[in-house]
This record gives structure tokens, sequence and C-alpha cells, in this order.
């Protein structure tokens, strides 16, 4: 009787470990399914995100007391308790309304105005370069300061990817979607997105350069400066199965003098990456922090 009842209780909590949800995010207002939404349980690096028809599924049975943040880019993100989906079968339809900005009236004042020519600005020393690979659902956010302290507008975003090779892990081809946002100059750290611009990038597992010409969208480069995010997409949001695992292509970086890159995961929290490397030279020694080779365009108002 006792190994029965222990039988009985193993299945009860495997079944209750095991719960998934399924179910669409869709737009408020179309109804038109939103790909690559990303879904999270809150102050936690779990979660998953719709596929290209903006379906997902997600294990909630640990999570049934935590709250379920979904998050897209020119939507507002929403919170739901977990507890709501418990014992529910049926496909789930969540939908997100569209964050209203005042971009549209930006755009139109910035018609009457005249720009320089195109300037380079971002990551340029290149001590060391190494490749990265971004997990599913990290964004790294680059913050490229406004030195000349005039506004501007965005003319063409540029970020290196590196080839990676077969390894131990299991690998799994990633997209990647370019973001931007204003620099919250109180908190020091990406503050709201300042475009609704979405594009995402499917690149082979190879070296390259990806450039990305922004002719017919607008986005503002700040007095303030600017922070430019890579965020990786899953294509397969039902893989990987298991933790550990790498992504390909990999982000290229560098070692710059000053920390300038934040992480975020599916739409959560900014981590100011810190990580360091020394360098000595003629006897001094210096510290140099990890930073993607990313470049912007900028085409500054006369």
């Amino acid at each position: 009787m006792r190994l029965l009842f222990r039988i009985i209780c193993f299945l009860a909590i495997a079944v209750c470990q095991s719960q998934n949800i399924s179910g669409t995010i869709r737009d408020s207002l179309s109804n038109k399914p939103i790909a690559y939404t990303n879904l999270s349980v809150l102050n936690s690096n779990y979660g998953t995100a719709t596929d290209s028809l903006g379906q997902f599924i997600l294990n909630i049975g640990k999570h049934t007391n935590d709250t379920l943040f979904v998050s897209a880019l020119g939507y507002k993100p929403k919170q739901i308790p977990l507890n709501t989906f418990v014992e529910k079968t049926e496909a789930i339809i969540i939908k997100l309304s569209e964050n209203q900005t005042a971009l549209d009236e930006v755009v139109i004042n910035t018609k009457k105005k005249k720009y320089t020519t195109t300037r380079t600005l971002g990551i340029k020393r290149q001590k060391v370069k190494f490749k990265s690979s971004v997990p599913f659902g990290y964004e790294r956010c680059l913050y490229i300061k406004n030195e000349s302290l005039v506004s501007g507008k965005v003319a063409w975003v540029a970020f290196k990817l590196k080839k990676k090779k077969i390894e131990d892990y299991d690998m799994y081809p990633t997209y990647f979607r370019v973001k931007f946002y204003e620099f919250d100059t109180v908190r020091k750290r990406p503050g709201k997105p300042i475009s609704s611009f979405d594009t995402i990038i499917k690149p082979k597992n190879d070296n390259q350069r990806i450039k990305i010409l922004l002719k017919d969208e607008f986005v503002p480069f700040l007095k303030s400066g600017i922070c430019v995010s890579l965020e990786a997409i899953n294509p397969q949001p039902n893989h990987p199965k298991k933790s550990m695992y790498v992504t390909t292509p990999n982000l290229l970086m560098t070692y710059d003098e000053e920390p300038l890159t934040w992480s975020s995961y599916r739409g959560q929290s900014w981590t100011h990456m810190t990580r360091k490397m020394q360098w000595k030279s003629f006897g001094k020694v210096k510290h140099y922090y990890m930073n993607p080779l990313v470049q912007l365009g900028v085409k500054y108002e006369k």
C-alpha cells in the first residue's frame, strides 16, 4: 500500500509540474497574430516566444504562483497571473494593444529639416575581437553617445557576425531583431523604445557584416544619444530542449574603454554588462569592457 501511495503521489507531482499552456498572441484591434512575441515568467530567465504564426507553448507547472510577462515591439506589455491558467486545456488567446506614441508627429516635423552628410558612430576600438553566442530571448544593447549634442536621424545600422563551428553543445540557428531605445540619463540604462521599426535578420552561419539602411524609416538620434539593441530570436520556439546550447552565428564583440552594453531577457529589466579585461602597456594597466561591434550612420540637423 505504501508503494502504491508513493507511486500515486509521484504521478500527481509529475502531472502538476508538466502542465503546458498553449495559444496565440493577437493584435487587439486587427486580431492579427503577432510573430515572435516574448513570454516569460516575471523576474526570471524562464520563458518562450511565439512562432511566425503568433502561436506558443509554455510549461507553467513549476510557476503557477508567478506572473506571466508578455511583450512585443510596438505594443504595451501585459502581466497575467499564471494561476488563471491552471487546469485550462483549451487554447488561450492573449491580445496586446499598440503602444501609441508621438512618433508620427516627430516624423512630420523632421521632413522640413535639413541634415548633414552621414557620419559613422559607434564602437571603433578593436584591441581584441571575439565572438559571443547570444541565448534566445536575450538582448545585447549598446549605448552610442552623441558627443556633438545635436539632434539628428539614423541613416543605417551595422553589426558583424561570425561563423560558429560545431562543438560539444547543441547548436541552433538564430535570427536577430534590431531595436532602438532612448538612454535614460537618470537611471543610466536603456529607456523607452524610440521607434516601432521592426526588422528581423535571418543570417546564415557565416562571417558577415549586416548593414540595414533606414531610408523609409525615421529613427531619431537624440541629444543624449541612443541605444541599439540586438535580440536573439528563436525560429523554432519549441527547441532547444536542453538548457545548455549555443546559437549561431555569433555576435562579434570587442573591448572598449567604457562599459556601454546592457542585457535584458524577453523585455524585462536591464542588467549592466561590466565584464572586463586588463591591458598592460608601457608598465601601465588599463581596463577594457566588453561591447558588441555595432555602428551607426548618423545625419545631424543643420
